[in-house]
């Protein structure tokens, strides 16, 4: 009580910056509770605390204090718990990965996907399904996936994957997983709440340009001629009719394997021509072939059908034995056609691609004179062998003279 009679209550006894404090109150349960949080603050080594309503446990609370002394700064509690919940909170149907990954290739199947791209497909999912150990699918990460691309190899199992193969793995497996997302009765979707590969980062085509090589590979005509003089006399020239397509017509290989069975409707000798219909078209587009007279003879004797059996272990052989890339084939084709004819507009109408991608990679690889010897490759059957026919003669008219 103070000289004027009015009633007050001290708290005192501990430190702050090394000074001893007090504090005054009027009421007593006012000391009284700030001498229990003291209490308490100091019991917990200086840890200030707050004492409010709550309806957690003590347990509870607990864990609440320790979950924000693990995450300290570097994350908030709810970014913790949002990530959480987007990767671990189960959906109400739960599915491992292979078996997701199985459902998915039959909806594309069912899609009437070409049988190639369903094979790609397959290959990226079952190479995700090994580097993962087949965890339930809505428990598959962002880290999970980048990880994954990062570890992608070029052909010699050193350097690192093209960027153009980070994007198209990417984009498989961005697809199933957008998959997995959206409701399904039939198949119990959804089977994750988030894509995980959305974060991911794509390469720009102009980053996938810059990269790529300045001429795609082509074949010489020595060794064209070289392949098809061994395709004459191997297994009866089986695979003739095939690479007959591929090198002289730049026909893709898809598109030929579409094409089979409907030849005598597609091929017309007679006009020189082979429509691509929009249905067999990589670009979903009709578009004419012309027949060249070399292709027409090699057509002429090439037996059918142009995708004989066993033909995947057959072409795999001919590509190994004579060190074939990818659309080395086609790639010979526009180009010795845009060394020959020098049209780039012609060469894009024929290929079925832009005349700006034929300027880009086609033009100038290749001289005129070797154009003119690829187009002259022609088969000598009496002999099952490949020749380079002799170049026309031009006919001058007799009443011309040179003066």
């Amino acid at each position: 009580m103070d000289s004027k009679g009015y009633s007050s209550y001290l708290v005192q006894g501990w430190k702050e910056n090394g000074k001893w404090q007090r504090k005054q109150y009027s009421k007593l349960e006012k000391a009284e509770a700030f001498a229990a949080l003291k209490r308490v603050e100091l019991k917990n080594e200086g840890r200030k605390q707050r004492l409010m309503l709550c309806p957690l446990t003590d347990d509870q609370l607990d864990q609440a204090v320790k979950a924000f002394d693990r995450l300290g700064s570097t994350y908030t509690l709810d970014e913790a718990l949002e990530f959480f919940l987007r990767h671990h909170r189960p959906p109400e149907f739960t599915i491992r990965l292979r078996d997701a990954m199985a459902l998915y290739r039959d909806d594309r199947e069912r899609d009437a996907i070409r049988e190639r791209s369903l094979k790609g497909i397959k290959s990226v999912l079952d190479q995700f399904l090994r580097e993962t150990d087949n965890p339930l699918t809505h428990e598959v990460t962002a880290q999970a996936v980048e990880k994954f691309l990062r570890g992608l190899r070029a052909k010699d199992g050193t350097n690192k994957a093209t960027r153009k193969t980070w994007n198209n793995y990417r984009n498989i497996l961005h697809s199933f997983f957008e998959w997995s997302t959206v409701a399904d009765v039939a198949s119990n979707r959804p089977f994750a709440f988030e894509n995980p590969v959305t974060t991911i980062r794509k390469f720009s085509a102009r980053q996938v340009r810059e990269e790529q090589e300045a001429k795609p590979a082509t074949t010489s005509p020595e060794d064209v001629l070289r392949l098809f003089r061994a395709l004459s006399r191997w297994k009866g020239g089986v695979m003739l009719r095939y690479y007959a397509l591929l090198y002289f017509a730049g026909l893709r290989p898809g598109e030929i394997e579409r094409m089979n069975g409907q030849e005598k409707a597609l091929v017309n000798l007679k006009t020189k021509t082979i429509t691509i219909p929009a249905k067999v078209s990589k670009t979903g587009h009709e578009r004419h072939v012309t027949i060249s007279n070399n292709l027409a003879a090699w057509l002429q004797i090439a037996p059918l059908p142009t995708i004989p059996t066993n033909f995947d272990r057959m072409a795999k052989m001919v590509r190994k034995h004579f060190k074939l890339d990818h659309d080395e084939a086609r790639h010979s084709f526009i180009s010795y056609h845009v060394a020959l004819h020098r049209s780039v507009g012609d060469a894009a109408l024929q290929a079925g691609n832009s005349e700006s991608i034929v300027r880009r990679h086609y033009l100038n690889a290749h001289s005129r004179e070797e154009g003119s010897t690829f187009f002259r490759i022609v088969p000598e059957p009496a002999r099952r062998q490949a020749v380079i026919a002799p170049e026309p003669e031009i006919d001058v008219p007799s009443h011309l003279k040179a003066v």
